[in-house]
């Protein structure tokens, strides 16, 4: 289903990638993938494992294709963060055999230095200067669906990083839901065009890309640079009709309303989010603002492929702050001190069982059975069900601050302060203010939203916003934060 999705629309003479210039056709994105498969090193697959290639490349048509051309071969895709340094992409080399690595003209330097210090060095092609065929096209290979097609990091913040390994049948599960549950055809979107606000080599890109490319729909990718302003533009420009990616859009747009807005958005029907919680409240507000445009939020993880829960064909007005329902199919369950209950109002960690849950990491035993205990997915997310079903999101189990008694979760408070018109950026932290004491403290590192923010001035606001022992004590100013490779918080793990 999503190795051969490409190819079967390679006579297809209608955009996929929307460019500024000039729109890239299914047709043209199918043949380069065509032609990157070509260029392949003749691989002699061991029992139980197929050759795995790494994609180093900015988003857009070429990487696409480059996917597309692993994925055909038959080959395990391994899809990183373009922005890691030669160390960082080195020390991931280094933890698998890696066949091949492709990449740029401009990052070819990078890969080469890179690749020279693997034990067996891999080939480095280049996806932007490509030889015409001069054979048929290559066939698209079938190894069996339940083996692995995607290696992708996970979004751990700590520790040796760990490697997701999901199959074709997990992908094509969540594809298949997140299609259905769209409801294309019941809000009756004419010409659905999507920005992806979020980047190709995660798993949150690739789920709406694959479902993009399942129907047919033209999409522009959207995450490098992101501003509000450019994607208002390309919403006027290519007739952007779909948005999904992180919460950054959500954030910006709410602290601009009631702004006269210079471009046409009309034809803008939904906005979906996920990654990390939008601000208590702001898609309630967004949706009085813009009447005609959805907002939805879902949920899930790499190692579910990504998605556990979604709403499904639309969400009443009093559930905007949650992230949906479970997918069918897919068993969703909160773990207490008690055990697993589907009971609504019931806080405990979420755990997932289905179709969705990933095969393991990649050679680490350990890690897996961690995370996969009795069958079931372990998120550490802490959540719970409302009355009707409907779930939400609190924060994380080991991020959890204890206050006088009181659980704050970090992810909580980082919502609630991004609402705030002095914030740009936040990490909320615990800290012990004096050796041997178990007593934590709430600190925030901020990133301002003007050189004339004081700490004193967002403590006055969270006074007036947040309960007290959510408040951070400790505030620091600072110019950036530390990000994950997928764009979120780097949290230092607690002992």
């Amino acid at each position: 289903m999503i190795r051969e999705a490409l190819q079967k629309r390679k006579d297809q003479n209608t955009p996929a990638i929307l460019q500024d210039e000039q729109w890239i056709s299914y047709s043209q994105l199918a043949g380069q993938a065509a032609q990157i498969q070509a260029l392949f090193p003749k691989e002699n697959e061991t029992k139980n494992r197929r050759p795995i290639a790494v994609i180093f490349l900015n988003d857009g048509a070429d990487f696409l294709a480059a996917l597309f051309a692993v994925l055909q071969a038959g080959w395990t895709a391994f899809p990183i963060n373009h922005r890691l340094s030669a160390d960082e992409l080195s020390d991931l080399l280094r933890q698998m055999p890696v066949t091949l690595i492709i990449t740029s003209s401009q990052l070819r330097p990078l890969c080469d230095a890179a690749a020279s210090y693997c034990q067996t060095e891999p080939a480095v092609l280049t996806a932007d200067h490509l030889p015409a065929l001069s054979h048929p096209a290559p066939e698209v290979e079938s190894p069996p669906p339940d083996t692995p097609m995607l290696l992708l990091s996970s979004s751990g913040t700590t520790g040796r990083i760990k490697l997701v390994q999901l199959s074709e049948n997990n992908v094509a599960f969540t594809v298949r839901a997140y299609i259905k549950h769209m409801g294309y055809e019941k809000f009756q979107d004419p010409d659905p065009r999507y920005a992806l606000g979020t980047p190709l080599f995660g798993i949150y890109g690739l789920l709406v890309t694959f479902s993009c490319i399942l129907q047919g729909f033209p999409m522009i990718p959207m995450a490098e640079n992101f501003t509000l302003n450019t994607f208002y533009q390309a919403v006027q420009k290519h007739k952007i009709s779909h948005y999904d990616g992180g919460t950054l859009v959500a954030i910006l747009m709410e602290r601009t309303l009631g702004r006269t807005i210079p471009y046409d958005l009309s034809a803008l029907r939904y906005l979906g989010f996920g990654g990390s919680k939008a601000p208590w409240g702001t898609l309630k507000r967004l949706s009085r603002a813009f009447p005609e445009v959805r907002f939805w939020s879902g949920y899930g993880m790499t190692e579910a492929s990504p998605l556990i829960a979604q709403p499904y064909q639309g969400l009443p007005p009093d559930k905007l702050d949650s992230v949906g329902i479970p997918l069918p199919g897919v068993k969703v369950m909160i773990e207490t001190e008690k055990g697993r209950t589907d009971q609504p109002n019931q806080s405990g960690e979420i755990v997932a069982q289905g179709p969705n849950i990933m095969l393991g990491y990649y050679e680490n035993k350990k890690a897996t059975e961690e995370i996969l205990l009795e069958g079931w997915l372990h998120t550490g997310d802490i959540g719970y069900f409302d009355n009707d079903g409907y779930l939400y999101i609190c924060g994380r189990k080991k991020n959890m601050i204890l206050v006088r008694g009181f659980n704050v979760y970090p992810e909580e408070v980082e919502t609630r302060l991004l609402s705030c018109p002095l914030i740009k950026d936040c990490f909320v932290y615990s800290k012990v203010p004096e050796p041997g004491s178990e007593i934590e403290i709430v600190c925030a590192d901020i990133v301002p939203s003007g050189p004339d923010v004081a700490p004193e001035m967002i403590q006055d606001w969270c006074s007036g916003h947040l309960a007290d022992y959510k408040c951070p004590k400790i505030i620091n100013l600072k110019e950036s934060l530390k990000k994950t490779s997928t764009g979120k918080n780097q949290r230092i793990k607690k002992e």
